[in-house]
């Protein structure tokens, strides 16, 4: 066997070994309340105990027993600060027998009682004297992303290898078919699976996956050593960052931010997120998204961010001629919806010349939910009214008095939108009015508009008075 060969199978293996040890680790993390033996966990690997105990050890820098350990009592302290359980109901969650058995392997661990480490750990989450960096957050919403993944500890994360290999996993280089727009940039993300900076984890020891979002719809198969995993969507608290110094912001997040926030944490991890592969030096100029995944509602705590409810203000308009396409969908289909019916009719509008009279406008003539299927009627104002066939109806867009309050983008998501027209529906009543007709949005540029700045105005919710 030459050099080139040995050094190949060594690759082989080791890939091999990763493989093995990925499925090992998102074992343990499923089936943290059930006996996690070296036998089990072997046999999940495939392996024999004993040459599974060598290969553990060596790649994760910690026995088998250590690491388990190690990992119920991180994940019982979390839920001892995050949720209102009893410590009983956690220990035994977390696989020990008995709350006393616990309660010894926690005190080692973390030099407290379980009881004081909740008294003391949760009203101050950690507060140090930690540098406060820029700690403005913007509240968003977002959608859940499948992410093509490899699972690293330590300083794995960055390392040039694995980023590379993600790269061609996803397409972006190599002969694969893209999983990605090859349009848009790559979003690169660090998935923390240790809570950064609560201390209880070493840093070499830190559980990271490394990975890459994929495109929307996007179908990719797992291949050694790259897995596919689902990153929950939901409300997040969002830290905008330049420069390297990433485990810094992670501590002035949680140690300084977190405990005056008043927010609460959801149990899921936190990421960040760049358009440029992490790495150990990354150029000083490259921005960073910090995702903090938070409880509640984005409508609740923006009105809470302003201590004011959103202003609604009235107009009056003229009834105005438009094209339409009107489908009966539920809140899955809706996106689709907006985005190809208005591509459809401005595609009419530019091949017939016709001068538009207005922004274009998502009618909800019935409610849109999980179950409600509207319907929805999406629009473009004209001034004149070309020859239609097919989906496009030719239609009026009803005016009089009109109730409407503006949005930015990140204010627009689903269901947090509801309180906006709620707000509407509230002025409408209490200034002794009555609704006229559908409420509506109209939008700046076009729906489901992929070039709209999150801060920047996006729709104005308008509803017709009477």
């Amino acid at each position: 066997m030459n050099t080139q060969q040995a050094v190949q199978t060594r690759e082989e293996t080791i890939l091999h070994h990763r493989e093995r040890l990925n499925a090992v680790l998102l074992h343990i993390q499923e089936n943290i309340d059930t006996p996690l033996t070296v036998e089990t966990l072997a046999d999940v690997a495939g392996f024999s105990p004993y040459y599974f105990h060598r290969i553990f050890a060596a790649y994760l820098r910690e026995t088998t027993s250590d690491y388990v350990r190690r990992i119920r009592l991180e994940w019982a302290a979390r839920r001892l600060i995050l949720s209102s359980e009893a410590v009983t109901l956690i220990a035994l969650a977390a696989g020990y027998e008995t709350p006393a058995a616990f309660g010894r392997a926690f005190k080692r661990r973390f030099q407290l009682s379980p009881r004081a480490f909740r008294r003391l750990r949760r009203p101050r989450l950690y507060a140090t004297n930690w540098e406060p960096l820029l700690l403005q957050p913007e509240i968003r919403q977002r959608p859940g992303h499948e992410l093509v993944y490899i699972a690293c500890v330590g300083a794995e994360a960055d390392s040039e290898t694995v980023w590379a290999t993600l790269r061609q996993h996803a397409g972006i280089a190599g002969e694969a078919a893209p999983a990605i727009d090859p349009f848009e940039p790559p979003s690169y993300v660090q998935v923390r699976r240790d809570r950064p900076s609560e201390g209880e984890t070493e840093s070499d020891k830190m559980r990271v996956d490394a990975g890459i979002l994929l495109e929307e719809n996007a179908s990719i198969q797992a291949r050694e050593p790259v897995g596919v995993q689902h990153l929950a969507g939901g409300l997040y608290a969002v830290f905008h960052h330049h420069g390297s110094r990433r485990d810094a912001m992670w501590q002035a997040i949680y140690k300084c931010w977190l405990p005056q926030s008043e927010m609460s944490l959801r149990d899921a991890p936190p990421y960040a997120e760049s358009a440029d592969p992490p790495g150990l030096r990354p150029p000083q100029d490259k921005p960073i998204a910090f995702y903090v995944p938070v409880k509640g509602s984005l409508y609740e705590l923006q009105k809470k961010e302003t201590q004011m409810s959103p202003t609604v203000r009235t107009r009056e308009q003229p009834d105005r001629r438009m094209l339409s396409i009107t489908r009966h969908v539920n809140i899955n289909e809706l996106h689709d919806h907006l985005h190809e019916s208005y591509e459809q009719i401005a595609a009419l509008i530019v091949e017939t010349g016709v001068e538009r009279d207005g922004k274009p406008v998502a009618i909800y003539h019935g409610e849109v939910g999980e179950e409600k299927n509207g319907p929805v009627e999406v629009g473009i104002p004209v001034k004149t009214v070309p020859p239609v066939s097919g989906d496009i109806k030719s239609a009026t867009l009803p005016g009089g008095s009109i109730a409407y309050t503006s949005l930015i983008l990140r204010q627009a998501h689903f269901p947090e939108i509801l309180g906006y027209y709620d707000a509407v529906y509230k002025w409408i009543e209490e200034n002794g009015h009555q609704v006229a007709d559908s409420p509506r949005e109209e939008y700046v540029t076009k729906p489901m508009d992929k070039e709209a700045g999150m801060d920047e105005p996006f729709l104005e919710i308008a509803w017709p008075y009477k």
